[in-house]
């Protein structure tokens, strides 16, 4: 029976590769269709006929069954394969990453979608030190392409996490349970530890909600923990009404709070209410009146985000946290901690800048960022260079228009766009606005995280 699945699988792939090319279709080329696709939701499901057809274990990863992180990226990449409508989708979008991981594993110049969103490793030959990345809601390991090449340059082994539900197609998240995103994520934390001797834990929005809310379950964590990386975490929602989803979720037949074309190979656009209801109560675990009391602090540096404008995350919650987190450290270790706060110096406590380093980047007139209104939520990991979501990337988000047609398609198609996150004041504007998917202060960026590694991991002779 498990032959019989592999040839299933095999002759799955062959059709979907051929029906690709002979149509030239690839990541780029289906951008082209987003008004048909957001009608036919093509890539808004994922493969039926695998549910029916595979082994369970390649239907979803078995955290609790993997005698290594090698076979977790294995297996993951399987499921990735089996249940993704476009896992062998050509997609001419070659970044560093995807080189150095096409040589180790003997790819195609050419990568497929399968390829670039699958979770990976970037091995030293050594056990010194290693960060773990833990992506957000919606998102894929993708989201770390180009910082992971920074970490990698700077010696570490480089470990990405998957959350289960996603790199797959929009409807994994209609059954979705954080609790799933936990066990993956206290796999992956442990297994990194017993692994490597030095560890950084980042993470992305929910990917780093994920991290506080494992080390705070924790009545002790493992000193070899150095520091925590968090772009953009995801303490609260922004919006007021973002508790009500697991209501609405509860209503028959109503599943989805925005259908949209699903053209981003490396993030889900279309979002169900239960993906909401799932992220709320995680949120919830971290920052919430009824686990202040519970909560556990640890002495280990932040390196933190954010940005004011943030319209996916309310960063006033966000900062709550931080200041909590610091005020437990030591005052040796409080000083290591640092903050880059996109945004007025005016909003921040003075209480928090007497905690932490906190960094204000300033915009130059003739720099990348004189062009763009703020900071987005979304925009925070990735270089301006990244081929996708980069100043040249063809990929434009505009997922904040797909209930208005016009709207949507100027902003996909017109020349002349304006830059940053979603406020309502960017929205009034003219021109359209293009939701940020780059950190115009990414070289500034990567120089404070030079820094704070210098001051927080142990030389080889300690």
């Amino acid at each position: 029976m498990q032959n019989a699945n592999k040839y299933i699988f095999l002759l799955l792939w062959l059709v979907s590769t051929l029906s690709f090319t002979q149509g030239q279709q690839d990541c780029l080329t289906i951008q082209g269709d987003y008004v048909s696709l957001i009608e036919s939701g093509k890539y808004r499901f994922s493969n039926e006929i695998v549910k029916e057809t595979s082994a369970k274990s390649l239907v979803a990863v078995n955290f609790t069954n993997l005698s290594s992180y090698q076979q977790y990226l294995a297996d993951a990449y399987q499921v990735i394969s089996y249940k993704n409508p476009r896992a062998s989708m050509p997609c001419p979008i070659i970044t560093d990453t995807y080189q150095q991981l096409a040589k180790q594993n003997q790819w195609s110049k050419i990568p497929t979608i399968n390829q670039l969103v699958a979770p990976f490793e970037l091995a030293q030959d050594n056990n010194d030190k290693a960060i773990l990345l833990i992506h957000g809601l919606t998102d894929s390991p993708f989201s770390f392409h180009d910082l992971s090449q920074y970490f990698f340059q700077q010696g570490f082994t480089v470990r990405t996490l998957l959350l289960p539900g996603h790199a797959i197609a929009p409807s994994e998240l209609l059954n979705a349970d954080y609790e799933e995103w936990q066990q993956a994520a206290k796999f992956a934390i442990e297994e990194t530890l017993s692994d490597y001797q030095q560890v950084y834990l980042g993470g992305f929005s929910t990917g780093g909600t994920l991290i506080f809310d494992y080390l705070m379950q924790q009545k002790y964590v493992d000193t070899k923990i150095k520091g925590l990386f968090m772009w953009s975490p995801a303490s609260k929602a922004k919006s007021d009404l973002a508790w009500l989803a697991k209501y609405i979720d509860a209503i028959p037949f109503v599943d989805w709070l925005d259908l949209d074309a699903d053209i981003d190979f490396a993030k889900y656009e279309s979002f169900p209410y239960n993906a909401g209801t799932q992220v709320h109560a995680l949120m919830s675990l971290v920052v919430g009146n009824n686990v202040l009391a519970s909560r556990q602090l640890h002495n280990i540096p932040l390196f933190v985000v954010t940005s004011e404008h943030d319209q996916t995350i309310d960063t006033e919650h966000t900062l709550q946290l931080v200041q909590e987190w610091q005020l437990a450290l030591p005052k040796e270790q409080m000083k290591k901690s640092v903050l880059i706060y996109y945004g007025d110096n005016n909003k921040l406590t003075t209480k928090l800048a007497g905690v932490m380093e906190v960094v204000i980047p300033e915009c130059s007139v003739k720099s990348l960022c004189s062009d763009i209104f703020d900071v987005s939520h979304i925009a925070t990991t990735n270089s301006p260079d990244n081929p996708h979501y980069g100043v040249k990337g063809q990929y434009r988000n505009c997922g904040h228009y797909v209930k208005y047609t016009e709207r949507y398609q100027s902003c996909k198609q017109n020349k002349q766009v304006v830059k940053g996150e979603v406020t309502e004041e960017n929205l009034t504007y003219d021109l359209p606005i293009q939701r940020l998917t780059y950190n115009p202060y990414y070289q500034e960026m990567l120089g404070e995280i030079t820094a704070f590694l210098k001051v927080t991991q142990l030389s080889v002779n300690d």
